[in-house]
């Protein structure tokens, strides 16, 4: 094994790059306390963004390193694979992500000694789910709950503690608030489902042979393009009725303006489920709602103040 290490090798083994999707769903918890109800910028919403970005970079290294110990078939362990392929160090990818556990832990329980203890429940929720999504004999990327779970937990739980700390006490947090949150977040919930499960139907056969038996497994990958197609529809039937129900602001609906172009992406992957070619059109296309979503809910929230 060779003990050189790249920013490169970082860069594809924490996927970095996907982080500021966090940014955007903690965006979404803000806008509706801004929309709806009294709220502020605290240090507490900075820390929780630290938080997320380094625990993130965590969990996908912790990821590529169980599904690379995981993995039985060569060619994946070899070749797919992060760490075989640029022949990194265990030991090292081990401890690089113990580092970052680490780190975000101990910022995690500096956040919860400056707000209370729900914070904290909330966050080892989201810390046992990222960690254990390929930890384990049978861990949560194996099983068909993963994108469900998954999708809820990054689509939902991210949005609500940001909403939690933009309220920041200001008021009395209700269950109410809570499920109405939830109902809003679920175009996002929905968006993070299909990407897991666009990823879980390209990468089918591979599955199969390193004993991953996702929901695309039992669905089929014909059922499974249905499903996708039917919950992107989904999601953005929400929209209007958000808007008419006066729980989301009038901007939301700007994203149909990208319908057309989405609409045509997704028939090019309902033809060919491919990862490195029609995959990342589903990722475009997901990205644009779980970015645009939370940017314009934000936007209408700032109108609404004027």
């Amino acid at each position: 094994m060779e003990n050189k290490f790249t920013f490169r090798q970082f860069w594809e083994l924490s996927e970095i790059y996907t982080a500021p999707l966090n940014l955007f769903l903690i965006l979404m918890g803000v806008s509706i306390a801004m929309d709806q109800f009294d709220w502020g910028i605290s240090l507490n919403l900075f820390l929780y963004g630290l938080i997320l970005i380094i625990f993130h970079v965590t969990a996908n290294i912790f990821n590529h390193y169980m599904d690379y110990k995981n993995a039985s078939d060569q060619h994946y362990r070899e070749v797919t694979n992060v760490i075989g392929r640029e022949k990194l160090s265990l030991k090292f990818v081990r401890n690089l992500y113990l580092i970052c556990l680490f780190i975000a832990f101990l910022l995690g329980v500096w956040l919860v000694l400056r707000t209370n203890i729900i914070v904290g429940i909330l966050g080892l929720i989201g810390f046992y789910i990222g960690l254990f999504y390929s930890y384990g004999k049978h861990p949560l990327n194996s099983l068909p709950i993963a994108e469900v779970l998954t999708g809820t937990t990054s689509g939902f739980f991210i949005p609500v503690i940001g909403f939690y700390l933009a309220i920041d006490g200001k008021i009395e947090v209700t269950p109410f608030m809570i499920f109405e949150v939830f109902i809003l977040c679920l175009p996002l919930s929905m968006m993070m489902f299909n990407n897991l499960l666009a990823n879980n139907t390209s990468d089918l056969e591979e599955d199969v042979k390193n004993g991953r038996k996702t929901l695309v497994y039992y669905l089929g990958k014909k059922t499974a393009v249905s499903v996708l197609l039917i919950v992107f529809a989904i999601s953005y039937l929400l929209l209007p009725i958000f808007v008419f129900l006066g729980i989301a602001p009038w901007p939301i609906l700007i994203l149909f303006l990208f319908l057309p172009k989405s609409i045509q992406g997704l028939k090019i992957y309902q033809q060919k489920q491919d990862k490195a070619i029609t995959f990342p059109i589903v990722l475009k296309t997901m990205s644009l709602v779980m970015i645009g979503y939370p940017l314009l809910y934000f936007i209408g929230s700032l109108i609404h103040q004027l």
